[in-house]
């Protein structure tokens, strides 16, 4: 969870400060393990809002009614036997983030390099993380 919020942190922070590097969409894990022993691992983090999200309605006492995120997906795929797959988001309104889970990834034995990437209509971005199959 810690890296997951770094990331968002520093996202919203480079962009905010005038850096001139704007990271509009990005995704990030929270805490992956360096290794297992199973033949599965379930990967999950948080994911940028995708463009054309929008929050309607609302009052001073309850500001949001309804969120709608905007066209988007978020798929794995581990690169060391081919498998891949969807992840499911969920936007937890009114929070300023997607949170994802990847459902059971197989595993093969060795280092496995799966990647988890998420388009929307303006763009992708891309992680990557490696796990040990013991």
């Amino acid at each position: 969870m810690l890296r997951a919020t770094l990331a968002a942190g520093a996202a919203a922070l480079l962009t905010a400060c005038g850096s001139g590097i704007e990271v509009r969409l990005f995704i990030a894990f929270d805490s992956p393990p360096a290794h297992t022993s199973g033949a599965v691992v379930i990967l999950n983090g948080v994911a940028a809002l995708p463009a054309g999200s929008v929050r309607t309605g609302g009052t001073l006492l309850q500001p949001i009614l309804s969120c709608q995120p905007g066209t988007f997906s978020i798929t794995w795929t581990n690169d060391t036997n081919g498998t891949h797959g969807a992840v499911s988001a969920l936007w937890d309104c009114p929070a300023d983030q997607l949170t994802w889970s990847s459902g059971p990834i197989p595993l093969a034995p060795g280092d496995n390099r799966i990647r988890v990437r998420m388009i929307d209509s303006l763009g992708s971005a891309t992680n990557v993380v490696s796990i040990r199959r013991e």
